[in-house]
């Protein structure tokens, strides 16, 4: 007993859920084979002697014994198993709300809302007494139905989330939002068939965070509705909802004022004066701290000569994000910003923007975009030279550079290599560079200057062996890479990464015909991939097996050939749903 009173609640719910499946019946063939040390760890979980510690240790032991780096927790184990054994619907509804709300999301993952059994489970009173999260991603199979038997029973849920659910529309989630006084989170993103009128049943005092991200028809009568109910909104999110104009922002600067801290208005192109719209909002929210507003100044009257005369104002602003707003000069913006992103093609005033950039006290970090899609000589040239003139002011401050363009100078490419120290994400998309200074970048292994890289996209992109071995070797903190269409990208590339970069997350190796199963199998055993795109390789199913048994978090695959054919077989893709935890999007 002394050794229980010591267990994190996690450990007693897994043991708990252990313990409910073991004792109605043993694990089926397919699941010990499909994850490994299932059996041992239920039988142990199955008795009432062992503490969290043993069981915890017999796992390792298992794991140990089959030399795997990743594995399922018992926990996620136990889920796959018990949600597949109707006779423990009664005692699922009486498990921790922790353990219901998580069961909720592993059903939704794996398509098993529509069960039978899932519907009996969902409308049993005990099931949603005490729910205080729900949360479903990119289900068909959710709909109204089943939010309303959800609804009846949980009054006091805290975070509803809902997203790229098609099926559901006002009903669902005007009932589920009934009644919920106590929600703090309502997030409700890319759902088509919401409008306006779905929002009628939002009210809580404690409601700090809303987004409705994707929503194309909510109107700015819904968002004026929605703010003056709900006024301690702190966070909103409305990018993408494309029938929201000037009126919405209006209410919102008068209805929040200062409580809103953070404000996300990418892609509205339903706004008549975004200039005068944003002055007036950051006046009325001063404590705003981070706002976003990529591509909010696109259906601008002005000319472009005219946006020296934009203005953000904000006492508390900290990170603004002005991505796809390419101005001739940059608009005045406050002090305190530490953080910035802006797209640039080279034309703009570089001398004049360096004067801004550097008169920011605070700055710390710039991401810059630079996008030169003309291919003639001269946009080329300016391009580069826009470079040239502003990495040696600036270029200590950049943590993130993306740049497309035809070609990059030797001197523009020496300047990104010895000014920006403090890059953390790196995107080329240049058909022609020079490759040995790129080598020499990452030269030097943990050493080298590349070696604090997060992030690396490469496309198209003609480089040697020895180019590609000094990456592998070089950037050994990278999460994601992107090598695509890349010729020379072949299995000695991957088995060099899976060595040196035990990080790794997401890799993209579309367009690269030399890439086999052997070096996706590498890292699949030695990273804890979650996105994988594999379109115009040599992988077979041989590599998706490999995936589901070694990483359980993988949650895309892109795999279909580019004209559109599948890759690999339906037996090949199931095999991968049915073993990872989340929904794998393929």
């Amino acid at each position: 007993m002394k050794d229980h009173r010591r267990l994190s609640s996690h450990t007693v719910w897994e043991v708990q859920i252990a313990v409910a499946a073991a004792g109605d019946a043993p694990p089926d063939r397919r699941s010990c084979r499909d994850f490994v040390a299932s059996r041992a760890a239920v039988q142990a979980a199955s008795l009432g002697f062992f503490t969290g510690a043993a069981l915890l240790r017999t796992i390792e032991q298992e794991a140990r014994a089959q030399r795997l780096t990743q594995m399922k927790s018992l926990f996620n184990i136990c889920l796959s198993f018990v949600s597949q054994q109707p006779r423990l619907i009664e005692s699922l509804a009486e498990l921790p709300t922790e353990c219901k709300q998580l069961l909720l999301e592993w059903l939704c993952s794996h398509d098993l809302l529509s069960d039978d059994h899932s519907t009996r489970l969902m409308a049993l009173p005990n099931f949603g007494r005490n729910l205080t999260r729900l949360s479903f991603y990119l289900s068909e199979e959710l709909t109204d139905d089943t939010l309303i038997a959800l609804a009846n029973n949980s009054h006091q849920l805290e975070q509803i989330t809902i997203i790229h659910c098609p099926q559901v529309s006002d009903v669902g989630v005007l009932s589920v939002t009934r009644g919920q006084r106590q929600l703090m989170k309502l997030e409700l993103r890319s759902i088509r068939k919401l409008t306006s009128a779905g929002l009628d049943n939002v009210c809580s005092p404690y409601l700090t965070t809303v987004d409705l991200s994707g929503c194309a028809q909510i109107d700015s009568e819904g968002i004026v509705q929605l703010v003056s109910i709900n006024r301690g909104i702190r966070c909103l999110y409305l990018n993408y909802c494309k029938a929201v104009d000037d009126v919405a922002l209006y209410a919102i600067g008068s209805y929040l004022g200062e409580n809103l801290a953070v404000l996300e208005l990418d892609f509205l192109p339903n706004l008549s004066d975004p200039p005068t719209t944003l002055y007036h909002l950051s006046l009325s929210c001063p404590n705003i701290q981070t706002l976003s507003l990529c591509r909010y100044f696109g259906n601008s009257d002005n000319e472009l000569d005219q946006l020296d005369e934009y203005r953000i104002d904000g006492l508390g602003l900290r990170d603004l994000d002005l991505y796809g707003n390419y101005f001739f000069t940059l608009p005045r913006i406050p002090s305190t910003v530490t953080s910035i992103r802006l797209s640039c093609c080279g034309d703009e005033d570089v001398n004049d923007l360096i004067r801004r950039l550097r008169s920011q006290r605070f700055l710390t970090s710039i991401r810059l975009q630079l996008s030169c899609t003309e291919s003639d000589s001269r946009s080329v040239e300016v391009a580069n030279g826009f470079l040239i003139a502003l990495l040696p002011n600036i270029g200590s401050k950049i943590t993130r550079l993306q740049i497309s363009l035809p070609r990059l100078t030797d001197h523009a490419l020496l300047l990104i290599c010895e000014s920006c120290v403090n890059l953390k994400h790196l995107a080329f998309d240049v058909k022609f560079m020079s490759t040995a200074l790129l080598q020499r970048y990452f030269c030097g292994g943990v050493k080298s200057r590349a070696s604090s890289l997060r992030s690396l996209k490469l496309c198209r992109l003609r480089v040697t062996y020895r180019v590609l071995f000094a990456i592998a070797r070089g950037a050994c903190s990278l999460e994601e890479i992107e090598m695509s269409h890349i010729a020379g990208v072949d299995d000695r590339f991957l088995s060099l990464l899976a060595d040196t970069c035990p990080n790794l997350r997401s890799v993209n190796f579309n367009g690269c015909p030399w890439v086999t199963d052997k070096g996706m199998s590498m890292l699949a055993r030695r990273c804890p991939l979650r996105e994988v795109r594999i379109r115009a390789t040599a992988v077979t199913d041989k590599a998706v097996y490999v995936l589901a048994q070694f990483c359980p978090d993988l949650e895309w695959i892109a795999h279909a050939d580019f004209s559109g054919r599948p890759k690999f077989s339906d037996a090949a893709l199931q095999c991968l749903r049915a073993s990872c935890v989340k929904r794998v999007i393929c």
